[in-house]
């Protein structure tokens, strides 16, 4: 087995782990996605009586609620105060009026599952390019470039909608950089092919 056989075996390796984790990792999203629709449904239909739960949940010690829904190091989730809610659509302000925990809890939740379901999505590209790439003879073809581009392209703006524009510019600058180095290896493949 010559050096390129080797190498390409490496990378078909790396290729299938690469295909077991976003398969893993596919899984826990699309089961964030539907917890969080159902939870949203569960919240909505549930009107004041999800107030008084979380009422009664606060008062007896079994809850405490701050202004931060979720924190990490990466990014925060701010709740927006229950009083601040108000709508144009008179049946949307009464509904505010009358359980706002409710309309506010039920729209994270909804919002969640959503940011859950396009997690997903991007996990499936990133395990499409993975099962590309382990069964094509070489990663440097025009299919494998174009895919691992749009995938790029989708993190990039995923990061710049979610998280901070600054990475989602760094993450377009390095789908530019990864697309010329596919295009560089294509070219030396096609080359090294034509030798032999």
């Amino acid at each position: 087995m010559n050096e390129e056989n080797v190498k390409i075996a490496k990378i078909k390796k790396s290729c299938h782990a690469g295909k077991v984790v976003s398969n893993i990792l596919f899984i826990i999203a699309v089961i964030g996605c539907i917890s969080g629709l159902v939870a949203s449904i569960w919240i909505f239909q549930s009107g004041r009586k999800f107030d008084d739960m979380l009422i009664e949940a606060r008062e007896s010690g079994y809850a405490s609620t701050t202004d931060k829904l979720v924190s990490a190091k990466l990014f925060n989730i701010d709740l927006a105060d229950a009083d601040d809610l108000e709508s144009d659509i008179p049946a949307l302000q009464e509904a505010i009026d009358d359980h706002p925990n409710c309309i506010m809890y039920g729209i994270y939740t909804l919002a969640m599952g959503i940011f859950a379901a396009t997690v997903a999505v991007l996990l499936k590209l990133i395990n499409s390019v993975f099962t590309m790439i382990e069964k094509e003879d070489t990663p440097f073809t025009d299919k494998i470039r174009k895919r691992v581009t749009l995938v790029l392209i989708v993190s990039s703006g995923l990061l710049f909608f979610t998280t901070n524009a600054g990475l989602g510019l760094l993450g377009l600058l390095m789908t530019w950089a990864v697309n010329t180095i596919l295009d560089y290896g294509k070219t030396l493949q096609i080359q090294s092919d034509e030798t032999l």
